[in-house]
């Protein structure tokens, strides 16, 4: 994550200064890392970034009461081998950034903090659970697609899924009401890399059938959910919103669109920033 999403996380109430001498020790030690001159060089760093090194996630896998043998050197060879088996005992490390990614999975995390932030300020409002892409990466779900040829044969064609992150909000109004009050969402975040029609098929086709398929049903207990696309703007949310509503048709229920600027601009949560496939009125997330 980038330090100034740490800052926000962890020291709000303290000085640039403070948090950088902490995150110094922590590096010296090998819990944290960042980019160093050659890494900097090569890759794309749009702002200052922080990781795990293999010590902060021994750490980590440890809570979880994951233990692992080290490797006796802990060099490029030994961080491959405690990856390997970190992974082999169902926890996941990223060494390193996803470099041709990385303004992407910085744009996600700021998503994340700013639903965090919404529901921390709402006393009837839960972010009740959080899930991140580096999870559906590590146990994807594998699900069968259909579709029609060019010759108006029906086809099958097999896909994995791998949301950009999850998340169950928990409305204790309705709670209290006793109505529905739990709802999940995926999140889609479109930096515009996908051709239109890519998106039609790749993302609507494969995002409904996800939905409705017995992997989800299995993965979380049953098959309620909705697409939340986040877009670069009017245009290409209107060109996605096109896609989705040919593609899908019946589906477009399951989807709804917004871009950077209406969701950083103000609560996701709770204004009216979203738009349905077959309307053109915006609506709000929570009032659905």
């Amino acid at each position: 994550m980038a330090k100034r999403q740490l800052k926000a996380l962890f020291w709000q109430g303290n000085s640039q200064r403070a948090m950088e001498k902490r995150l110094a020790k922590l590096k010296a030690y090998s819990y944290l890392d960042w980019p160093n001159l050659e890494q900097r060089r090569v890759n794309p760093n749009p702002e200052p970034i922080i990781w795990l090194d293999w010590r902060g996630v021994c750490y980590l896998s440890s809570l979880t009461g994951i233990k692992v043998e080290l490797p006796k050197k802990m060099n490029e060879t030994g961080k491959r081998k405690l990856q390997k088996d970190l992974k082999d005992a169902g926890f996941s490390w990223l060494r390193e950034p996803r470099w041709s990614q990385l303004y992407h999975d910085l744009t996600v995390i700021d998503i994340h903090l700013t639903f965090q932030h919404y529901c921390d300020q709402s006393n009837m409002i839960l972010l009740e659970e959080w899930v991140n892409e580096s999870e559906f990466r590590s146990h994807m779900d594998v699900i069968e697609i259909k579709y029609k040829t060019r010759s108006g044969k029906t086809g099958i064609k097999k896909k994995g899924i791998c949301p950009d992150g999850m998340m169950v909000i928990v409305d204790e109004k309705r709670r209290r009401l006793n109505q529905p009050y739990r709802a999940r969402f995926l999140l889609e975040v479109d930096m515009a890399t996908h051709a239109n029609l890519n998106f039609g098929w790749e993302k609507s086709v494969a995002g409904s059938t996800f939905i409705k398929s017995k992997a989800y049903r299995e993965r979380f207990g049953n098959n309620s959910g909705r697409w939340l696309i986040i877009t670069t703007g009017e245009t290409r949310m209107k060109n996605l919103m096109k896609q989705t509503r040919k593609m899908v048709e019946e589906d477009t229920d399951l989807f709804l669109f917004t871009t950077f600027q209406d969701f950083f601009s103000g609560n996701p949560l709770q204004e009216m920033i979203w738009r349905k496939c077959e309307m053109d009125e915006q609506v709000c997330l929570l009032a659905e």
